[in-house]
């Protein structure tokens, strides 16, 4: 009987040194399964405004040939040939439309700055002052939250 007890004895701080390791490991396992879930999110967040920015910087480029290819247009007198081109402006602006990007209004807006850039001024008493008057560039905004082109605008001034 004595050795039971002393056994038991023995054993007791041996079962309360796993039992520790054990709180120990269990611990350390949750607190990397806690990184690795914050590892994921950070991965996720960085892999869609990176795509984010592959679009911004895509339009960036293709902008001044959609430009050019306007300019292109307004010189063209047949019909038929500025109803293809129409179609082909369209099938831009649909395709920027699915990807998150689209045109800044301009007409009968007031002029902020974040969104327009003012070039010229103008005076027309009918309308409200800082009202645009004309748009000579098309500003594209991504997303509603960033802005890849300004609109170049006339404003109204009419002080």
């Amino acid at each position: 009987m004595a050795d039971k007890k002393e056994k038991k004895k023995d054993i007791e701080p041996q079962v309360e040194q796993v039992i520790s390791k054990e709180a120990e490991y269990l611990e350390l396992a949750q607190r990397i399964k806690a990184e690795f879930e914050n590892y994921k999110k950070r991965n996720a967040e960085l892999s869609i405004q990176s795509f984010d920015n592959g679009v911004v910087h895509t339009v960036e480029k293709l902008l001044p040939a959609m430009d050019s290819f306007k300019q292109a247009k307004a010189s063209i007198t047949d019909e038929n040939v500025i109803k293809g081109l129409d179609l082909v402006l369209n099938q831009i602006l649909t395709a920027f439309e699915q990807m998150g990007v689209t045109k800044i209004e301009c007409e009968g807006k007031l002029f902020d700055p974040n969104y327009h850039n003012a070039v010229l001024t103008g005076q027309d008493e009918s309308k409200e002052d800082n009202a645009i008057l004309n748009e000579f560039q098309e500003g594209f905004i991504f997303k509603n939250e960033r802005v890849i082109r300004h609109s170049v605008v006339q404003i109204n001034k009419i002080n």
